[in-house]
């Protein structure tokens, strides 16, 4: 019997590849969705053992721009009427990095040996799992500069999500290290100049100048210690968990923090639905969304509920309960899905409700920053003033021994 290689998802998101027995592709594919995998690409064994595949190639060569650039462009030359071969020779020739442009020759490569274009991009392993599964259902429906289009449009929305919230927490964050860097001068200058005089003079110490006192100490005994261990841990936390978890279980964490967190799970949210309309208006059906959007869903807590709307769908119950229950999905959400679902409109519903979200991040973004600002600024007050007074109290508590 004919063996074939596959490339397919599990339900929990994970992706694994093989060898299977079958009579012919067809087959194959029943099989395998048997098993509870959804095949991404499934050819003769044959024919993959002398294609030269490049599973693997495309990680960490293509970064977030470079595809979005490649995918805009190859949209615009195949509305253009050129085919698909002619236009990645054009791509390969224009100013991407030169790990990228290798790519794209060998995409070019492996189409012409026959092979869909959906294949040889799962197989470089640069592309998401929903980008794969648009241009599959692209190719099937004769629409890929469609898809391509409508690709572009939502990662260019994403990258303004990610612009927007990343020049917002620029001024935050220079007003944070210059807040560390003058308690740090406070604490290693200024109150060992006037230790000497505090503890030698005899008087009862306050206990909240003893405080500034100690962490004063502590900080210069220990200061440089921690400034060479910290680069240290955070290398052995990132070899030890991966780049994808640490990054994950940091995400998770954001999002508990006052203001920042409200925005990273308002982002998140949007992305999700902002991805999920995209799919749905490629043509991809409902289940196979949610399997594809749940490996790259912006946080854990945003996977575990895509998990249970795709149980819940299996078991024909409300598929947006588990929306309703989380406490990251606004109540919105659900309720414009499940209308819109009723009444057959589900992705229309999705682009319109992805629309009310992107316009409520945008203001939420200016409350916070106009809330954060001052906060931190009155924070870095408030610490300056206590080491100030406890000081001041001290010194205070001198005079009145002298008199």
């Amino acid at each position: 019997m004919p063996k074939f290689q596959y490339s397919a998802i599990r339900d929990n998101g994970e992706r694994v590849s093989g060898e299977i027995e079958g009579q012919d592709r067809s087959a194959v594919l029943g099989r395998l969705g048997q098993q509870g995998l959804h095949p991404i690409e499934v050819q003769s064994a044959a024919q993959g053992g002398g294609s030269g595949r490049t599973l693997g190639f495309g990680r960490g060569v293509a970064n977030f721009r470079d595809v979005s650039i490649f995918t805009r462009e190859l949209a615009w030359l195949l509305r253009a009427g050129m085919t698909l071969n002619a236009a990645l020779d054009v791509l390969a020739k224009e100013a991407f990095t030169k790990a990228f442009s290798a790519l794209i020759s060998t995409l070019r490569t492996e189409i012409r040996k026959g092979r869909s274009f959906h294949e040889v991009l799962a197989d470089t392993g640069a592309f998401s799992h929903y980008y794969i599964s648009m241009i599959e259902a692209g190719e099937a429906s004769g629409t890929l500069p469609d898809v391509l289009e409508r690709i572009t449009v939502t990662r260019e929305r994403e990258q303004k999500i990610r612009n927007r919230l990343s020049s917002a927490m620029i001024y935050p964050s220079l007003l944070i290290v210059l807040a560390i860097g003058a308690v740090l001068f406070i604490m290693v200058s200024v109150v060992p100049s006037i230790k000497d005089m505090i503890t030698g003079s005899g008087a009862p110490i306050p206990d909240s100048a003893r405080f500034v006192i100690g962490v004063s100490d502590w900080i210069i005994a220990n200061g440089m210690k921690v400034l060479f261990a910290a680069p240290v841990v955070a290398v052995l936390v990132y070899l030890i968990l991966g780049g994808s978890r640490s990054q994950s279980a940091l995400k998770s964490i954001a999002m508990y923090l006052p203001l920042i967190g409200s925005l990273l799970r308002k982002s998140a949210v949007v992305q999700f639905c902002r991805v999920f309309g995209t799919l749905l208006g490629a043509g991809v059906s409902l289940s196979d969304s949610l399997k594809l959007i749940k490996p790259s869903a912006g946080s854990r807590q945003i996977g575990r509920v895509i998990g249970e709307m795709e149980v819940a769908l299996r078991q024909g119950e409300n598929f947006f309960a588990p929306l309703e229950r989380s406490n990251i999905f606004p109540k919105i959400l659900a309720r414009m899905l499940g209308v819109g679902n009723e009444t057959g409109n589900l992705t229309a519903s999705v682009v319109q409700v992805t629309e009310i979200l992107e316009e409520e991040l945008d203001r939420q973004v200016d409350r916070t920053l106009t809330l954060l600002e001052p906060g931190i600024i009155l924070l870095l007050s408030g610490v300056v003033a206590f080491i100030i007074t406890s000081l001041m109290s001290a010194i205070i508590s001198i005079n009145d021994l002298a008199l």
